[in-house]
This record gives structure tokens, C-alpha cells and sequence, in this order.
């Protein structure tokens, strides 16, 4: 670094050159790019969201994602940064955030406000990362350098988002590896945020060298002890390579053990027969009965076309799977008994009944839902030539009764003879979606929402037996919200049983084939990462696809083919950590991320006695 006019103060303490009086930076770890070389902020601000978007689906340039947030650590670490800077960042993140979502204005009319909303809100996380790190950067005395702080407050960030506001996964930094196998297996350690946390943790190590090199030399002073000079310079790229390295090793191990020692259970537990139907029927928030009829037959017609498949293959079928509501079909599964003088809303209009034969019309649907159910199996049989009643395990509306009546997105198990096993109800609502908060505080806003939305939240997870195997259904957003399937399986570990798989049923025809089906699709291979679990979706309109427990699709339908998948899948025998402690290191980092927006500056750490910069380096 250049010598100022004066070297009185470097006088006094013999180790430490004077910090240059055009500089803001006084993190030890922090990296000024030099002043010769200052680009707009709205260039930066650009090309960081022009890589970001690059990295991920419908482009899918993996690369992309290790440098994408460069351009945005050199805005955050530029001498100035003005409010106009700050406000052309913003709208940049906008429009990036804006373009990567906006198939959900496919949806329904009124989603087009929400997916404005959507974007400025998704900007602000984008925002406070620059911020963040600016922060950090100008702070004179921290316990870590710059190029750590970035990874943490990058992944804390990514956590936050992950819960507030119910949380969302999709397009997270560490989604844009899934190509790559070997660099998304640490996710059964720390979830897709240590994905991130490598990437991010590269990106400031290449921030650091390319201002180390634009300035000449390191913002580091030179010391007397070349050690701790050389270390300084060259550590963030040293740490960074190792963390790449190890991070490439551990996935490559862990894939070899698909074939030495992830299925040694498969022996003694038989692989079930499973088919995925998957369609892309045209759906509306609000569907007549002849439209759902018409969905209905379509998927029976489409499920026959599997079991031929099947028999010709001279394989019987354990278990059918379809699709988010595709079962309905005008007649919801009525969970309980019904009290009297009850308003029951079903799959269409309200349907008034008289308090005398209420008991009487909520018991003849049941029925006739099972006989439903029968009369498909036995159509099975007839084309397989089985004996045994394969599962339906059913994307459908259910109805349960107590003291007042209730709707869920349900996933229903029927077992043999079309009866009614068990089922689940959805216990993951998108928001704006399926429920909109203090609805019924907001009375102008009726007028405005959809007749269908409003669904309670279901109970919690249900195991569903087929053959010899447990499997953990869920719908939809489930998936793409990291936290659910895990949580899913230790509740159901903590009442003594082991799912052997997941089991996704989503109707992602809403988004009319947009990236978002991608986005979709690549959060449920990191589920199945996390979770050491086989991964089925039934997908209307999306990814019909059957995944293994190291998040490899081992096939999949296009988003918009009307087919089947005849599954096998075994039993993965392979733990990660993130089973036992979740995503505990990330939340500590969201906390960390927290604690720095509520602080003005950083008094309450100690200096370092590491040949730092600032003006409390002179106590040193």
C-alpha cells in the first residue's frame, strides 16, 4: 500500500504502516478496489443479477454462480455509495428477482400484484446483503476478515428468507450446482445453505485477489513478520480452494457409496412397484364438476396406459400416484362425521343439506368414494392380472367435519377394496395462494380473491405403508420450502417411524411451463440430498420425475408430457448430519445477520492483534 505524507503515527508502533487517507476500509480482511477503477454502481448492480439469473434455470450456466456476486461485493466495498446507488441497486434486484419469478402471474389475474409484491420483497434480501457487507467493511475493529463475513451473511440471509413470510426456497445460491452431483452431497450435512456458503466464500476470495491486484498490493499493511503479510494475501484463496476441494472429495465419496453401501437394506426390504401418472391438464381456482370429471377420467385413462406398460413388463403395481387435486373429480374424501346443521362446501357450489339426512348424504359419499376407488384398482387388476389391489395414494380435497367444516389440500391413501386407509393434509400453505393473511380483518379485499382459496392447515405428517416400505407423502410448495420434508421425517422418527421415502404431489400447471417448474424441480433434488431419501413426484403440468437419495434424477417426464414412470426404488441406508442437528448453523448465521442490522457499528468487538488497520490498531 502507498505511504502517506506523514509516517509519524507508524513511528509509534514500528509493525503497522499508516492506513492511505482515501480509504473507508478498516476490516482487516477487507479488500479495496482500487480507486482507479470505479465503474457505475448501476453497471455493477447489473451484471451481478445478470450472472445470478444466468446461473439458474431456464439458463442453467452453473459456472456463473461462483463469480455472480463479485460486481456486487466491489459495489459494496467502493468508497462511496450514494442513496441513488443504493436505489439503482434496489431496482436492479427488482427486475432480477421480478424476471426469475414471474411465472407465478400465470396463476390467476390477481396474482399479478402479488408477484410484483413478490419481486420488491425478494430485492430487499439483495439489498441488505450489500449493505451488510458494506457495514462489515467499513467496521474498524471485527473478529473476522471481510472474505468470511461474506459467506456468513450471504447464507444467514438465505435463512431468513427461508422463514419469514412462511418462507421460500427456490432460486437459492446453492441450486445453481444440482448438475453438478458431487458439488450438492454436503447438503445432507448443512442443507443447501453449505452449498451456498462454499460459493459465496469462493466469490469473496475472488473479490479479494482481483483488488489486491487492481491496488497493487493487499489493504493489509506490510509487517515486519512476512508470514503474517504473505497470509493475509493469500489466505482467503488458500481457504477457499481447500473448502472447493474438500467440498468436491466428500460428494464424490458419498456418491461412490450409492453402489458399496447405500442399499445393503435392499435384500431384505423388496422394492415396490410404484407408478408416477403425470398429465398436463388446464386448472382454474374455480373448475366446474364436468371439468374435474374431465381431469379425472383423463388421469384413469393415463394410469390403464401404466398398468399395460406394467404388464407387458410382466411386473404387477404396489402403489399408484396422482397428482395435487387430480383425484377429486366432484367428490372430496369426507374425513369425519358431519354435526348437524352444517353448511358442507365440497369440491363445487356449497351444498345446503337438511339437518334429518345429513348423517345419512355425508355417509353415501364416503361410500361412493371408495367404490370409486375399488372400481379403479380392479381395472388395474384386469390389465396386470394381480391379485392384490394395488394403493391409490391420491392427490384430493378433503373434508373434515367437527365443529365447523374444513377443507385441506389432502393427499388420501386407499388401500385394498378402494377403503380409506389414512390421509394427509397439507400443513405447508402458500401465501396469496391457498390463504391470505387477516383475510378476515380485511373485508374490501373479498371481492378481489378467488372463490376456493381458503384451506386449513393440516395436522401434521402421515407415514403411508406400501409393501414392506413407509413412505412421507406431501403437496406442492412442501418441497420447496427445505425445512418441511425434514421436519416431516424426525417427527415421524420421534414416534418410532423411519420413512423410507417422499413422495411429492404438485400441480404445477399454474405456472404455464415457466422456469418456476425448474426451480421446483431443483429444491426437491436437494430435499432428497437432506433427507438421504428417494424422491417421487406426481406433477401435473411439472416434473413428473423420480430422484435418489443423492438428488440425481434417475427419470423424469418433460413438463408438459402427458405419461408415467414405473419407479423401483430401494431403500437408501445412507444419515447426514443435517438429519439430527437441521439447519442450526444457518440460523446462527441469521442471527448474526440480524444482530448487524440493529447494530450502528461494531464497539463491542476487540481489537486484533494481527497487524490490523484502523484507528484503534494504535492501542495494539
Amino acid at each position: 500500500m502507498g505511504r502517506t505524507d506523514s509516517n509519524k503515527d507508524a513511528s509509534e508502533v514500528p509493525h503497522l504502516a499508516p492506513l492511505r487517507k482515501d480509504s473507508v476500509h478498516a476490516n482487516p480482511g477487507t479488500t479495496r478496489c482500487c480507486a482507479d477503477w470505479s465503474p457505475p454502481a448501476w453497471l455493477l448492480a447489473a451484471v451481478g443479477a445478470l450472472l445470478l439469473w444466468l446461473a439458474q434455470p431456464p439458463i442453467g450456466c452453473w459456472p456463473a454462480a461462483w463469480v455472480a456476486v463479485v460486481p456486487w461485493l466491489c459495489l459494496a466495498t467502493r468508497r462511496e455509495l450514494s442513496r441513488r446507488d443504493r436505489t439503482l441497486f434496489y431496482f436492479a434486484a427488482v427486475i432480477y428477482w421480478g424476471v426469475t419469478m414471474q411465472g407465478l402471474r400465470h396463476a390467476h389475474p390477481a396474482m399479478y400484484g402479488t408477484w410484483m409484491l413478490f419481486a420488491f420483497y425478494l430485492a430487499c434480501y439483495s439489498l441488505a446483503f450489500v449493505l451488510l457487507v458494506r457495514r462489515v467493511a467499513k467496521a474498524e475493529t471485527a473478529r473476522l476478515p471481510l472474505w468470511i463475513w461474506v459467506p456468513i451473511i450471504g447464507t444467514g440471509l438465505e435463512c431468513l428468507r427461508n422463514y419469514l413470510l412462511t418462507g421460500i426456497s427456490a432460486v437459492m445460491l446453492g441450486h445453481s450446482q444440482v448438475p453438478q452431483p458431487a458439488m450438492i452431497q454436503i447438503a445432507d450435512i448443512f442443507g443447501s445453505y453449505g452449498v451456498t456458503f462454499v460459493i459465496l466464500l469462493t466469490s469473496s476470495a475472488i473479490h479479494h485477489a482481483i483488488c489486491v491486484n487492481r491496488a497493487g498490493e493487499d489493504v493489509h499493511v506490510k509487517t515486519d513478520a512476512p508470514f503474517r503479510h504473505y497470509f493475509f494475501r493469500f489466505a482467503p484463496f488458500a481457504m477457499a480452494m481447500s473448502v472447493v476441494i474438500a467440498t468436491f472429495a466428500y460428494g464424490k465419496w458419498r456418491l461412490h457409496q450409492v453402489d458399496d453401501v447405500a442399499f445393503t437394506d435392499s435384500a431384505n426390504t423388496p422394492s415396490p412397484q410404484i407408478a408416477l401418472i403425470g398429465r398436463d391438464e388446464k386448472v382454474l381456482f374455480v373448475q366446474d364438476a364436468s371439468r374435474e370429471m374431465e381431469i379425472f377420467d383423463a388421469y384413469f385413462r393415463q394410469t390403464i396406459e401404466a398398468a399395460e406398460a406394467a404388464a407387458k413388463a410382466g411386473a404387477k403395481l404396489d402403489a399408484i400416484v396422482w397428482p395435487e387435486s387430480m383425484y377429486t373429480g366432484s367428490l372430496p374424501w369426507f374425513a369425519e362425521t358431519v354435526e348437524p346443521s352444517r353448511t358442507v362446501e365440497g369440491a363445487g357450489e356449497p351444498l345446503a343439506i337438511a339437518d334429518p339426512s345429513l348423517e345419512s348424504i355425508v355417509e353415501e359419499n364416503r361410500l361412493l368414494f371408495q367404490r370409486r376407488g375399488a372400481q379403479v384398482q380392479a381395472a388395474i387388476r384386469r390389465v396386470t392380472g394381480q391379485a392384490i389391489d394395488p394403493d391409490l395414494i391420491v392427490g384430493c380435497s378433503v373434508v373434515q367435519h367437527g365443529e365447523s367444516p374444513r377443507m385441506y389440500s389432502g393427499v388420501v391413501h386407499l388401500g385394498a377394496r378402494g377403503k380409506v386407509v389414512d390421509w394427509y393434509g397439507k400443513t405447508h400453505l402458500v401465501m396469496f395462494g391457498e390463504y391470505i393473511p387477516l383475510i378476515n380483518y380485511l373485508p374490501l379485499v373479498h371481492r378481489f380473491v378467488p372463490s376456493g382459496m381458503g384451506i386449513e392447515v393440516g395436522s401434521g405428517p402421515v407415514p403411508m405403508s406400501v409393501g414392506a416400505i413407509q413412505i412421507s407423502p406431501n403437496i406442492c410448495i412442501e418441497t420447496a420450502v427445505e425445512r418441511v420434508a425434514p421436519n416431516h421425517l424426525a417427527k415421524l422418527l420421534a414416534q418410532g417411524i423411519s420413512a423410507d421415502a417422499i413422495v411429492n404431489v404438485t400441480n404445477d400447471r399454474w405456472f404455464n411451463g415457466t422456469s418456476i417448474v425448474e426451480h421446483h424441480l431443483r429444491c426437491s433434488q436437494m430435499v432428497a440430498v437432506t433427507c438421504r431419501r428417494p424422491l417421487l413426484i406426481a406433477a401435473n403440468g411439472g416434473p413428473t420425475a423420480w430422484i435418489d437419495g443423492s438428488g440425481r434424477i434417475i427419470d423424469r417426464l418433460a413438463n408438459e408430457q402427458a405419461g408415467f414412470l414405473l419407479t423401483n426404488i430401494e431403500v437408501d441406508s445412507r444419515w447426514g448430519l443435517y438429519q439430527i442437528i437441521g439447519d442450526w448453523p444457518a440460523r446462527a448465521m441469521a442471527a448474526l445477520c440480524i444482530w448487524l442490522m440493529l447494530q450502528p457499528a461494531f464497539h463491542w468487538m476487540p481489537t486484533i492483534r494481527m497487524g490490523m488497520v484502523g484507528k484503534d490498531s494504535r492501542k495494539v
